[in-house]
């Protein structure tokens, strides 16, 4: 249901109830899905997390279901269900499956089917690398050929595959308009773009929003996250106190559709029990981001 449905709908039983339709407005879910990455929560129990998660007041999460992850992907058709249902029991969603995939085989079309069985339709590719001691167009090429297979398999399950660009000197993807290349004439219905934000100004630096105009057609989703310069080394941090420009926000809003879904990365939680620290930053950066997404 499209926000202004829900909000037309619910006028009248709100009034009937004393409510104020202006706050119900106020208060009504956004359209844009919102996802926290559960990386690092992998061990709490099912049922717990999707508590915790609840308590965000966000769709749902994006969920490693990949090797060491929630679930490896020999135990999808056995576990994916049942750790499905516990966030559904919630009211959220597996807004984004990040999978292991990173070419058509018979394991993977497993996981997927299993998952769009589900209602779970969008996943996220495995990293592509590059051997820096060979010709680069050649290497892109091939990822370009396997795109063009997965994109089909994803047609066929009714999912759609999304690539993120990372930052590092060997991966595809990480100056962005490889990948625009190789993205070239596939549906992004079938397969896109995850733009990190984080990553693009790593890689990007002041280009990041060139970048960003560029890859648009090709964009499913967005990551946020942040990174700050610590001499030459670019080191995790709370939204908001690295590189990352608040104005990538506002620019989600001018330039993709609204069902676009964001999802939230933390990489600066670690060591022995993090999982309340995990929590709290998620619960920080969900505000953070919040306040970049509201109009001005």
């Amino acid at each position: 249901m499209h926000r202004r449905q829900f909000i037309e709908r619910s006028a009248l039983a709100l009034a009937a109830a004393g409510v104020s339709p202006l706050l119900a407005a106020e208060n009504a879910p956004a359209d844009r899905p919102l996802a926290v990455f559960t990386k690092m929560l992998e061990k709490v129990p099912a049922d717990e997390l999707a508590e915790k998660i609840a308590a965000l007041g966000i769709t749902g999460i994006e969920a490693p279901i990949r090797a060491g992850g929630h679930i490896e992907p020999r135990d999808v058709a056995d576990k994916l269900p049942a750790f499905n249902e516990a966030f559904k029991k919630r009211g959220l969603e597996i807004v984004i499956l990040s999978s292991d995939v990173d070419q058509v085989k018979p394991e993977h079309e497993t996981v997927l089917r299993t998952a769009a069985a589900l209602g779970i339709k969008r996943y996220r590719l495995k990293h592509y690398r590059y051997d820096l001691k060979k010709p680069i167009a050649p290497q892109l090429a091939d990822i370009r050929a396997k795109l063009i297979d997965i994109a089909a398999m994803n047609k066929e399950l009714g999912v759609q595959g999304q690539y993120q660009n990372h930052r590092g000197n060997d991966y595809v993807g990480g100056p962005i308009w490889d990948m625009v290349s190789a993205l070239d004439g596939i549906d992004p219905a079938q397969l896109g773009l995850a733009f990190d934000f984080a990553h693009a100004t790593v890689e990007g630096g002041n280009a990041w929003e060139l970048n960003l105009h560029r890859a648009a057609s090709h964009i499913v989703s967005v990551y946020f996250k942040d990174y700050r310069l610590d001499g030459r080394q670019w080191n995790p941090c709370p939204l908001g106190e690295g590189a990352v420009n608040p104005k990538s926000a506002a620019l989600v809003r001018q330039l993709l559709p609204a069902t676009t879904p964001i999802s939230i990365h933390i990489e600066y939680i670690s060591g022995d029990n993090h999982v309340a620290r995990m929590l709290e930053a998620m619960k920080n950066d969900v505000g953070t981001l919040r306040k970049w997404l509201k109009p001005a």
